[in-house]
């Protein structure tokens, strides 16, 4: 056996958890980009006749966006819609804006502000057959609504989510706000929501929620994921689990969202969103920062002991083999990185800052962890204190 075989086995390891471990997360962005390009052009017409949608519209504390969402939305190409826009305690004058007056009053005791306000927009949309729920600062093409009706008619779909272009007019908002995105989608194996045989893998993004009034009634609606904060997550599971076929896809060419306009909103509201959508686990944010560690900034210590091997070589086995698995690792994970922000329309070229957004990559999941472990949590300017259920009742 060779002198160094302990080298040559980390070297084996490395070469696993650095560059393999890329090649296999290219395998998976493929899979990825195949089961979630659901609405193709040329778009599948609207069904006929067309069914009456309501799309609904919580807001808090949007006056800056909510103007353009609501004209977005009342714009759209479709000819049987009403638009429902729910002022959620705003401060800001969101609800002159909305031109109504923002309802008083707090939360019923275990509900989230969202959940409530889209609650009560349901009980609004009498004779409605579908529901689109959809962020308030989220911008809708004028084909979003038919294109995305038109082929989860013909597929009897329950459930339509799309993962929106994101807007950055920073460069924060660019180089981080898609790799989150990112991020969300593989720790949560957003492709695999669109295979019927897994009940318990599922995903939504309540930005764009597009839904069958019977389906939803029939899981029972906000009412039965009221205590949570990431509820479309839990909804499109009911959904699932009641063979209602959810599915999420690609939405880049329907709809826009521009989610956080400061670096520090960026740290806080990513934190929140990843606590939230494990319902409250820290599981998911600690393999986050694993994989970052491991997976990401091994190539540092790999390429600095490279270096010192070409000075100080053994066997055969000079430095020469580090360094060049070290620059493979590099250029597969830079490539599949920048992959991710050409899905959200953001420049490539912010792949290349990937070893400081990493870095602020687990620190937002480390905070994460630190609101699983405390249940202490402020979303959307309300603090709350209460437990999410882990669980999810399959009704129906």
């Amino acid at each position: 056996m060779p002198t160094h075989w302990l080298e040559y086995l980390i070297y084996g390891v490395y070469f696993l958890a650095g560059p393999g471990a890329w090649v296999l997360y290219a395998i998976g962005l493929y899979q990825a980009s195949k089961r979630m390009d659901l609405i193709k052009r040329p778009r599948d017409p609207a069904p006929e006749p067309p069914p009456e949608v309501a799309i609904l519209i919580p807001a808090k504390d949007e006056r800056e966006r909510i103007g353009v969402c609501l004209r977005s939305a009342l714009a759209q190409d479709y000819t049987n819609f009403k638009v429902i826009a729910i002022n959620d305690r705003s401060t800001d004058g969101t609800g002159q804006a909305m031109d109504e007056i923002a309802r008083d009053g707090g939360l019923p005791e275990g509900w989230t502000g969202k959940c409530h306000a889209l609650h009560q927009g349901a009980q609004h949309a009498i004779g409605a057959q579908w529901l689109l729920c959809i962020d308030s600062d989220v911008i809708l093409d004028k084909d979003a609504l038919g294109a995305t009706l038109g082929v989860a008619t013909k597929k009897t779909w329950g459930m339509v989510s799309l993962l929106p272009r994101m807007e950055s007019r920073t460069m924060w908002e660019a180089a981080l706000v898609p790799l989150a995105g990112g991020a969300v989608a593989a720790l949560f194996t957003a492709a695999l929501n669109n295979n019927n045989n897994l009940p318990n893998t599922a995903f939504a993004n309540g930005q764009f929620l597009l839904m069958r009034r019977d389906a939803y009634d029939a899981v029972g609606g906000h009412a039965a994921v009221r205590d949570q904060y990431c509820e479309d997550m839990v909804l499109a599971r009911l959904f699932k689990r009641n063979g209602h076929r959810p599915r999420v896809s690609f939405g880049a060419d329907l709809c826009s969202v521009r989610m956080y306009d400061s670096f520090n909103k960026i740290m806080h509201g990513w934190s929140r969103i990843f606590f939230a959508s494990a319902s409250g686990s820290p599981w998911r944010s600690i393999i986050g920062i694993l994989f970052l560690l491991v997976c990401c900034y091994s190539l540092i210590p790999a390429l600095i002991w490279g270096v010192y091997r070409q000075i100080h070589p053994i066997d055969f086995f000079g430095g020469l083999g580090w360094i060049f698995t070290a620059f493979v690792h590099w250029i597969l994970m830079t490539y599949q990185v920048g992959v991710m922000y050409r899905w959200t329309l953001n420049p490539r070229r912010h792949a290349f800052l990937f070893p400081i957004t990493a870095a602020l990559m687990i620190v937002i999941f480390a905070r994460a962890v630190w609101m699983c472990l405390t249940r202490r949590v402020e979303w959307r300017g309300t603090h709350y204190r209460h437990a999410m259920n882990h669980g999810v009742v399959s009704g129906g």
